[in-house]
């Protein structure tokens, strides 16, 4: 049975069962020659069988000292956030909600799922601001009233139109500085776009007002982070399609506090032109080149800045994010989580590390034994990674050391 398959059983079970609990978890723990151990504890709402949720725990390999387990099931599980009061959201976007997942004893399980709101058109990106939530839909971005008591949310307010239709259809927003950054992908693989919104990162007041441009030259920026310790938003980027294996790049930016041109379609990398798209070394010198290049086709999704104290000092401050996999490479690449070292300054001091592997088998020629697709990366109050995976449906709690 595929990885498709699993998850179109998840799917349905979740619509008839959705009080169903499951009653097996799986803990796998990487220990020093990279093996796992199992163990259980309080189980949530399972739309799906044992044999299915959590079953690729035991192939996921982490360095010494760290353990993975399920926190939930969450079919179609994107972005993430947590409530003012601590309890996990993340936006399903193929399912049209935004779920709440709450673990009132601090298990690292969650007891149930709360739907918070249906209906939505593909929400992503997710925040908090000054009590209220914020929504991304693939076409225009809410503010919502929340209620922690009943991890409710009401009175919908449209803050801003967003640009729809064809290519990439997520759309992310972070929250830096005092003001609201949205990204909003590319309506093609490589094209000149007509609507300035595309291939861009915006930047509005928290009210929605006084919207603009803030970067272009972004093909997908699909992960943004703040940055404390150089005040800006960082961004993943995933770079055109088509130009073999290798090439181009997959990048993380620094947006700065200027932002501008980073580049596409005519520019990858560090000033790359694409000459298959009428690139040259005149217009691609003006542009901004990435922070951090990464294998091409990875799809980096979800970052994450590690602030918390769980992990070992050596991981503080760093960045984590989530490759999703490729598509369209020959040897397929991907699908795991990766760590990039950033020094007190807040700047890339490595290129990306393997954090989390195992979703993609060794030595696999396609992409029939994938066991599931990372997309975002989140820490949580207790120093735990959280990591939200579309193709099993599930999120994984990551900690050291218990």
């Amino acid at each position: 049975m595929n990885l498709s398959m699993l998850v179109a059983i998840q799917h349905r079970m979740r619509k008839s069962a959705p009080l169903l609990l499951l009653l097996l978890a799986i803990t796998a723990c990487s220990n020093g020659n990279g093996g796992s151990e199992q163990g259980s504890n309080a189980a949530p709402p399972a739309p799906a069988p044992s044999s299915v949720a959590g079953s690729e725990l035991p192939r996921l390999r982490l360095p010494e000292g760290f353990r993975i387990s399920v926190f939930a099931e969450a079919p179609e599980a994107r972005m993430m956030t947590w409530t003012p009061g601590g309890v996990l959201l993340v936006a399903e976007s193929g399912e049209g909600a935004v779920v709440a997942l709450p673990d009132p004893q601090r298990t690292g399980r969650a007891t149930r799922a709360v739907n918070v709101l249906t209906g939505q058109r593909r929400p992503h990106g997710l925040a908090f601001h000054d009590g209220k939530l914020f929504v991304a839909n693939e076409n225009q971005v809410l503010r919502y009233d929340w209620n922690e008591s009943q991890l409710r949310a009401s009175n919908p307010q449209r803050l801003a139109d967003l640009p729809s239709g064809r290519g990439h259809s997520t759309r992310t927003l972070v929250f830096g500085n005092g003001k609201l950054y949205v990204s909003s992908g590319s309506s093609c693989n490589v094209c000149v776009e007509k609507d300035p919104a595309r291939a861009a990162v915006l930047e509005m007041n928290p009210d929605g007002s006084a919207s603009r441009v803030f970067a272009r030259g972004l093909r997908n920026a699909v992960g943004l982070v703040w940055n404390d310790r150089t005040g800006t938003v960082w961004a993943s980027e995933n770079g055109t399609d088509n130009l073999g294996d290798d090439l181009p790049p997959e990048e993380i930016n620094d947006l700065g506090k200027t932002a501008g041109d980073f580049g596409w379609p005519y520019c990858y990398g560090n000033r790359v032109p694409d000459r298959k798209f009428g690139g040259d070394e005149n217009r691609c010198q003006s542009t901004i080149p990435a922070k951090v290049e990464m294998q091409a086709h990875s799809a980096p999704l979800g970052l994450a800045i590690n602030n918390g104290n769980m992990f070992p000092v050596d991981y503080r401050g760093d960045m984590f994010v989530a490759f999703h996999g490729s598509w369209n490479r020959s040897i397929p690449t991907g699908y795991k989580v990766v760590r990039i070292h950033l020094n007190a300054n807040g700047e890339p001091e490595s290129g990306a590390q393997d954090f989390i592997t195992g979703w993609l088998p060794p030595g696999a020629r396609n992409n029939d034994d994938v066991s599931g697709r990372p997309v975002g990366v989140l820490f949580g109050p207790d120093g735990a990674m959280y990591v939200s995976d579309d193709g099993a449906g599930l999120i994984y709690r990551v900690t050291y050391g218990k």
